[in-house]
């Protein structure tokens, strides 16, 4: 009952969370002519986009250093009976990424470098264990957007954010030194979103599911009023490509 539940509410009630898992899948690549394309989810949280890539057909190594590795491996491997040879949870942290032991065709790695405060040896890492012409996926907060110029940061690195997120220029900043080409970046999540998603995160916390759940029934479909191309976005994704030449 409980894998039913968490199922049904999946990928939770953060209306962030759930935009990603609907528009970044776009942009991620799947097998043809029955090759076999292995993806890195670097840092995969709840495994909402490892799973997305899985079902487009790729192999998929989920990688994060908390509690998920157990919760990924109940929800999919046992619940949903997808076979670990298909997509797969590893204990790994990023900083010994290079330990995966494969090279990967793609690398997905969202709402998590803000937390990194070795940025570049992490990425140098991914640029190492991409195949030449692979893709890293990497979505942060805008670092230009009011909540996140506030938000308080954590310099220690015990789990917040140690940077308020990157604009496109400190993306390029991080990755063309390290040899990546950068797409356009895209803008993620309007203001509309981002005011109903507060009260939403903050019930929940606060009272429990049952509370948020509440407000999110009531608050969800208004964010679907938000534009496509917001002005100020709440996070940013860029497609960084490893030279086929590298």
């Amino acid at each position: 009952m409980r894998e039913k539940l968490k199922w049904a509410l999946f990928p939770g009630l953060n209306l962030h969370a759930r935009l990603r898992n609907r528009v970044l899948p776009k942009y991620f690549g799947r097998p043809v002519n029955g090759e076999t394309r292995v993806v890195l989810d670097a840092g995969c949280g709840n495994g909402m986009l490892a799973y997305q890539s899985y079902k487009l057909g790729n192999r998929v190594i989920g990688v994060t250093i908390k509690d998920e590795v157990i919760r990924n491996r109940k929800l999919f491997n046992e619940f949903h009976s997808v076979p670990e040879s298909r997509l797969s949870f590893r204990d790994l942290n990023l900083y010994n990424i290079e330990e995966l032991g494969e090279p990967v065709d793609e690398i997905i790695c969202t709402e998590v470098m803000e937390h990194i405060r070795g940025d570049v040896p992490v990425c140098t890492s991914f640029f190492k264990i991409l195949k030449p012409g692979g893709v890293l996926h990497i979505c942060c907060p805008n670092a230009d957007h009011p909540y996140h110029k506030n938000y308080p940061l954590d310099l220690n690195e015990t789990g917040g954010h140690v940077r308020p997120g990157y604009t496109y220029q400190t993306y390029r900043d991080l990755l063309e030194p390290i040899g990546f080409r950068l797409s356009e970046p895209v803008g993620i999540g309007g203001p509309i979103r981002q005011f109903c998603n507060v009260p939403i995160t903050k019930s929940q916390e606060v009272a429990g599911l049952a509370a948020g759940l509440t407000i999110f029934a009531i608050l969800a479909p208004w964010a679907l009023l938000d534009g496509t191309s917001p002005r100020v976005p709440f996070s940013l994704y860029v497609r960084a490509t490893k030279p086929e030449d590298k």
